[in-house]
């Protein structure tokens, strides 16, 4: 099946498509962040830890003093601008890591409530951008309040959010392109049984299936069972016109006979040209009726065998008048079947033939050829043909080049085998005439 625009093939595609790259857009975001989230928790840990080595630089006991430089127990807060940092207030005085130079870290207004301690943000030095965990003891018996702050630079874990990003982004990309090729396998998949449905419809084309049936799919059944019922409601309809078209017939038997005794009487009362009228009238009548008799008896489905159809009808030929001035010559291999029903082939191949026949000067020739599906059905004379500019005109309906014919053949034939999806096409020789019928094939050859 190829995927063209608009085909439930390129639309399931597309939107398969469209839903991984949304679906990985936001796995990205999502990801990144909750790592910022998760290194943000682990730095918070980890100023909790320097926070806690600050603590314990006083005794609970003796009052607050100055803290020692080394306080801590980090080297990096001996190096200036290193990125980690502290800030202790005691008794109104500002006590600061050697780290921080001559700056101070960006603390809020208020001091943290007595145990509480607070994260946030602020501006460092050399335009660093730093996580502060600020809090707040009691030192002493007096309980005088201290101030300890620790600061670290988010440098590092920008630097490992933008590594994970780098990283993360050719591993989403190959994940999409899998999910992409597994969402095309799964459409894939998912439409085999429009191919089976396919095959189904061919075969109830071809013959080789009477209906669909519910050997589908659920999604499909439903489908199949309103194609059934059409099928079935088609069928009826054909057989009530073939039963209308008997009473038809049976109905207007008795008035023509009528009319013929009439004719034969004004004859022999020596009304001739009276009786001539009323015949021709009556035989414009019965071509009227044997026209839409016909057409009424179109569209039956079945298959018939291409060789028994062509022999009986040759048959019948050559016990007409004719039959024993032309030779008639069958080139039909047995056992060829075609996609029509019998008797709708015998009405069009009648048709066909006879109107051959009255036209032929020495032989009338039926064969038969497959091309693929198909198979054609050549009937051939070496009679005048048709004149170029009338052959389109000659199956027409009540269209005839001489008065030998009633215009209904040609045209009766077309509507036939039209009506089985077949064609008819006419074809100057040099000399004589050809009339090709090419049907489909049926079930099993």
């Amino acid at each position: 099946m190829k995927l063209t625009r608009g085909s439930i093939r390129w639309r399931l595609s597309i939107g398969a498509i469209l839903a991984v790259v949304l679906a990985l857009l936001l796995s990205d975001l999502a990801l990144s962040v909750m790592f910022h989230r998760q290194v943000t928790r682990l730095t918070s840990q980890e100023l909790e830890a320097k926070s806690m080595a600050l603590v314990a630089g006083f005794e609970g006991d003796q009052p607050p003093a100055a803290p020692p430089d080394d306080i801590g127990g980090d080297r990096r807060y001996l190096q200036p601008y290193s990125g980690l940092y502290w800030q202790i207030e005691v008794d109104g005085r500002t006590h600061r890591s050697q780290s921080l130079w001559d700056t101070v870290l960006p603390l809020t207004a208020a001091m943290p409530g007595r145990g509480r301690a607070e994260l946030y943000g602020g501006d460092g030095p050399d335009g660093q951008r730093l996580l502060i965990l600020d809090r707040s003891i009691r030192v002493g018996a007096d309980g005088h309040p201290v101030r300890i702050a620790v600061a670290v630079s988010t440098a590092l874990m920008d630097e490992a959010q933008q590594l994970f990003d780098r990283d993360l982004v050719p591993a989403l990309v190959i994940l999409g392109v899998l999910l992409i090729l597994a969402s095309i396998v799964q459409v894939a998949i998912g439409l085999r049984l429009f191919a089976d449905v396919h095959r189904k419809v061919e075969a109830l084309q071809s013959g080789r299936l009477a209906r669909l049936g519910q050997d589908l799919p659920t999604e499909v059944r439903p489908l199949a069972s309103a194609i059934d019922e059409l099928l079935d409601d088609r069928d009826r309809r054909i057989e009530r016109a073939r039963h209308r078209a008997a009473d038809l017939a049976h109905t207007l038997k008795t008035p023509l006979q009528a009319l013929h005794g009439e004719t034969s009487r004004l004859r022999q009362s020596g009304q001739n040209e009276a009786a001539d009228a009323i015949d021709e009238i009556a035989e414009q009548i019965r071509g009227s009726v044997d026209r839409e008799l016909g057409r009424a008896r179109i569209g039956a489905e079945g298959s018939a065998d291409l060789a028994q159809v062509v022999e009986r009808i040759a048959a019948v030929l050559r016990r007409t008048a004719r039959g024993d001035e032309i030779g008639i010559i069958t080139q039909v291999p047995s056992g060829m079947l075609v996609r029509i029903d019998a008797y709708d082939l015998t009405e069009a191949l009648g048709s066909v033939a006879e109107n051959a026949l009255r036209h032929a000067r020495e032989r009338v020739v039926i064969r038969a050829e497959a091309k693929g599906r198909r198979i054609i059905l050549l009937i051939e004379d070496d009679g005048p043909g048709v004149p170029p500019e009338q052959l389109d005109e000659v199956t027409r309906r009540g269209h005839f080049l001489d008065s030998g014919g009633t215009g209904v053949g040609l045209s009766l034939a077309k509507e036939i085998v039209e009506a089985a999806d077949g064609d008819l096409l006419l074809q100057n020789l040099d000399p004589g005439f050809r009339v090709s019928l090419m049907f489909w094939r049926g079930p099993g050859t």
